[in-house]
């Protein structure tokens, strides 16, 4: 899961889950800078979740009657419910919101996210990614160590890569090899290309192909991995076929064996890895830290609770957060609800467990 907010420099939000009704100006009616409309921002820190004197390390304090009049008159009265459940009801709306996001790319696509592990990114994450998780049946949680900046930072671990695509519209029945052929050849040529250009001096470099196939009549093409980069023997275009179906199969829950089968757009990426394993960690540097504390925080179905708040950056390898508790640094707020338990990773992440 990557859960995106705009730069805190540029008047973001730490825990603003993209906020539609205030946006990055004004933000939370919490910030006082003119937002009038509750925030999930604004719901965090009436819930007790955000320390008003800690956030973004303490360079900006929050003002918690701003954000209590912004929930109770704007969600509260309005609906007949009590300041807690209003700002916990907008939270359960925003994990909803994230749920059916996710839903989208994994059980639409035939992926059950049970079987996955669920990865937080941005500094809003931690708020709700064991609602999140629970709702997925997820069983574990990462917060990386950058997980707050954590777009930033992949940019700048990740691979250089290019993709390149051609048209060549051919069938399985009357497959023209030579005019496949020629086109795999070419997109093999750019990739070595940009192998040699963007890419010199890289450690490691590798090339995949693909073709975008469908049966006959069928909307969508659907992706499948083409193992070779030159159909030569008539078992290269049978483990292609097989391939397809299987894909298909996998997305769908259903193949049809029997029929033709329908290569549209084929393609080549390239990678190019730029650091070895080990190289170059990225952290974020953590001043404003403090001690242990503890703060009262309300939980749906629990209620006020005298709440243990750990920092980040001061758990130990083996202490385990059991919730209900709080993770917090200068750049992020991790709720462990009552039931789950989080702990610091070898890596320097944040595992938590449902």
């Amino acid at each position: 899961m990557r859960i995106t907010y705009s730069d805190a420099r540029r008047g973001a939000k730490q825990a603003d889950l993209c906020d539609d009704c205030a946006g990055s100006m004004p933000g939370p009616a919490c910030y006082n800078a003119g937002g009038q409309e509750p925030t999930v921002t604004d719901c965090a820190l009436v819930l007790g979740y955000i320390d008003p004197a800690f956030f973004l390390g303490g360079a900006m304090a929050l003002d918690v009657e701003a954000a209590t009049r912004a929930v109770s008159d704007r969600v509260a009265r309005r609906l007949g419910l009590g300041l807690e459940e209003a700002a916990a009801a907008v939270i359960a709306v925003a994990t909803e919101k994230w749920v059916g996001a996710i839903g989208e790319i994994t059980v639409n696509q035939g992926i059950d996210p049970a079987t996955a592990v669920l990865v937080g990114g941005g500094g809003a994450a931690g708020l709700n990614c064991v609602a999140i998780a629970r709702r997925l049946g997820c069983r574990r949680i990462i917060i990386p160590a950058v997980s707050a900046a954590l777009s930033a930072a992949g940019a700048l671990m990740s691979e250089l890569s290019a993709e390149y695509a051609r048209l060549a519209f051919t069938t399985a029945r009357r497959f023209d090899a030579h005019r496949v052929n020629a086109v795999l050849r070419e997109l093999d040529q750019q990739c070595h290309a940009f192998i040699a250009g963007p890419g010199a001096g890289s450690v490691e470099q590798t090339i995949e192909f693909a073709v975008e196939a469908r049966y006959p009549h069928q909307i969508w093409e659907i992706e499948v991995p083409v193992r070779v980069s030159h159909l030569d023997e008539a078992g290269d275009l049978a483990g292609l076929i097989q391939d397809f179906h299987a894909t298909h199969r996998q997305i769908f829950a259903i193949d049809d064996a029997g029929s033709d089968v329908e290569f549209v757009t084929w393609r080549a990426r390239v990678h190019c890895r730029l650091h070895r394993d080990g190289e170059q960690p990225l952290r974020l540097d953590a001043g404003g830290e403090r001690v242990a504390s503890r703060r009262r925080a309300y939980f749906p179905g629990t209620g006020w609770v005298d709440t243990r708040v750990e920092q980040f950056a001061a758990l130990a390898g083996q202490a385990a957060v059991e919730g209900p508790g709080i993770v917090e640094s200068p750049f992020t707020t991790i709720l462990i609800d009552p039931g789950a338990a989080a702990q610091r990773s070898p890596s320097g992440g944040l595992v938590v467990s449902l």
